[in-house]
């Protein structure tokens, strides 16, 4: 699976899968018409609709298995957001305790991190080119940020504990992302699926020119089906680009609630 197809909004996937498994339909329909003499349709049909259980076994297997597969890739990265969020939380309430100048180094450095994530963040993982990120030296620097503090005598010790571990969280989150982002579907499975795929449409052709008319339409709603779930597998392929993405929302959020001054006790007001 191209990774230009899996950025593409889901009606072009869609649109694109369509195209093919039909086009591919059509050639093997025409080609079948032209150069199967009507002698042998008869056995060819037979020995086709006895392997249409098997391949259509192994095609709902194997594209059960990639959209599973991905899916469970796509809640993964999702929980990692959610994670880093937690964590940022963590080390924003933790600072709050600090004397204002420190809180809102500790804050900005935070937002300036944080809002990396879902513009430039996102756009490097999605192609597949994470060092392109600045958000790594934002990390980086807000991490110095809080070791800094622990040469200082003044942040309680329960501060800089909690400090240490929502930076240490994050960065741990991160890492995580970056490693799901790096992975890719497996191309031996993804070849043998779409091997089987047309397998399973040649035979079904195979079928509806033994069988007559009435069966072209049977052929047809698998054609169809056929596309729909190359679709769904191009679709769910990447937690960070195409269709179906981890959403940065939460994130969005958090960097709003840390702008309105809600991890700055000392603001008039709150």
């Amino acid at each position: 699976m191209s990774s230009s197809l899996s950025a593409a909004p889901g009606l072009v996937i869609l649109a694109v899968c369509l195209i093919v498994a039909f086009g591919f339909a059509g050639l093997v329909a025409y080609l079948l018409r032209r150069y199967l003499p009507p002698g042998l349709r008869e056995p060819s049909g037979a020995t086709a609709a006895a392997y249409m259980t098997a391949f259509g076994s192994l095609f709902a297997f194997l594209t059960g298995f990639l959209i599973n597969s991905e899916y469970a890739t796509l809640k993964s990265a999702q929980s990692y957001v959610g994670q880093e969020v937690a964590a940022a939380t963590q080390l924003a309430s933790a600072s709050a305790t600090l004397p204002p100048p420190d809180a809102a180094r500790i804050q900005d450095e935070m937002v300036v991190y944080l809002s990396s994530l879902p513009g430039a963040e996102w756009r490097a993982l999605s192609q597949r080119r994470p060092d392109s990120s600045p958000s790594g030296q934002y990390l980086s620097d807000l991490q110095q940020q809080v070791y800094t503090l622990s040469e200082r005598k003044y942040p309680s010790s329960a501060a800089l504990s909690s400090m240490a571990g929502g930076i240490e969280e994050m960065t741990q989150a991160r890492r995580q992302w970056l490693a799901i982002a790096a992975s890719s579907l497996p191309l031996p499975l993804l070849v043998l699926c779409v091997v089987a795929a047309a397998a399973l449409i040649l035979n079904a052709l195979v079928v509806a020119i033994r069988s007559g008319s009435r069966y072209s339409i049977v052929a047809t709603g698998l054609v169809l089906i056929v596309a729909l779930d190359i679709a769904a597998i191009a679709a769910i392929t990447g937690p960070f680009q195409g269709p179906f993405i981890a959403k940065p929302e939460p994130i969005v959020k958090l960097v709003n609630e840390i702008q309105d001054g809600r991890y700055k006790p000392w603001i008039s007001g709150q």
